[in-house]
């Protein structure tokens, strides 16, 4: 069975699949994908320590305005790489689920025991640039050399190279020089589905698998969630929408998205694993890497000749 191409690169579809998504059989004849991203960006953020004329602006403390260095914000992020990564390694051995790490490459160069246990414990790394930067600022051969900076970087430390890509904020040369790379099976820097779709970009197929805005940690800092209580009702909320959408029309994709130094903190684990242990108590959950469902789509729903 063959996937359409629903749309071409950077034209906005408002559209999609509309009313004849494609019929989605997953692996086992399972009903949904649940797909939990672990965000590890600790190390790679903005610092004037670096060279940034700013410190990072985005994090659990009000930012500093002044191009000095922002001591406490630069110890949250600390804590995620030395406490934070380990609990949720733990959490996801305990519950017996794989997920995918949207790893910048300077992060893992500043924690290489942890970039090998994200492969180690079966987990993919999935390239989030070398750095946490914003590719919209960039002209297109900074974003292509921070590609393949942050490919062998991560080649490097993790034994692997990266197959996916999303970063924080895409410019519209980044899709194109993905394609030009080589590597890259699939993106996931689109909002706009809930489950994978391809592209034409110079003249080839793409997958796009798309990711998350509302069901992600970072709801922590906007005051969407207060507690992990209402972190979880809202993964809930959304898994029983699809999950019973599942049984009267097409399977479907939920993606999930978390944060080393957020979701990782004592009184907010508790939400991921909550909802874990609810959604396995359902039958036909697929909890998959994110690779895996690229490449299941790959053989499965190829797009047309």
């Amino acid at each position: 069975m063959t996937s359409p191409i629903i749309q071409e690169n950077l034209k906005r579809d408002f559209v999609g699949y509309g009313m004849r998504p494609p019929k989605v059989i997953w692996p086992n004849d399972s009903k949904i994908a649940v797909q939990l991203v672990v965000n590890f960006e600790e190390g790679a953020e903005n610092s004037v320590e670096k060279g940034d004329k700013m410190p990072e602006q985005l994090g659990d403390f009000p930012p500093i305005d002044l191009p000095v260095r922002d001591l406490g914000l630069e110890s949250v992020f600390e804590y995620g790489s030395r406490v934070g990564i380990w609990r949720m390694f733990d959490l996801f051995d305990s519950l017996e689920v794989k997920t995918t790490f949207f790893a910048c490459g300077e992060a893992l160069e500043c924690n290489p025991q942890a970039a090998r246990e994200i492969v180690r414990r079966g987990h993919e790394v999935c390239s989030h640039g070398y750095r946490w930067y914003e590719h919209f600022r960039w002209t297109e051969e900074q974003s292509r050399q921070d590609i393949r900076k942050a490919v062998e970087s991560i080649k490097r430390t993790t034994g692997e190279r990266p197959v996916g890509w999303y970063c924080r904020e895409p410019g519209v040369q980044v899709r194109k020089l993905l394609v030009e790379e080589g590597g890259f099976i699939y993106d996931s820097d689109a909002y706009n589905d809930e489950i994978p779709y391809y592209v034409r970009v110079g003249g080839k197929n793409h997958l796009v698998v798309p990711y998350t805005s509302d069901c992600n940690d970072f709801h922590y800092w906007t005051g969407k969630f207060n507690t992990s209580e209402s972190f979880f009702q809202y993964l809930k909320d959304s898994f029983d929408v699809l999950y019973a959408e599942c049984t009267r029309k097409n399977p479907r994709m939920m993606s999930i998205g978390t944060h080393v130094r957020i979701s990782s903190k004592p009184g907010r684990i508790g939400a991921i694993e909550r909802f874990i242990r609810y959604a396995k108590g359902f039958e036909g959950v697929w909890f998959a890497r994110r690779d895996e469902i690229a490449r299941w789509w790959l053989k499965n729903y190829p797009p047309p000749e």
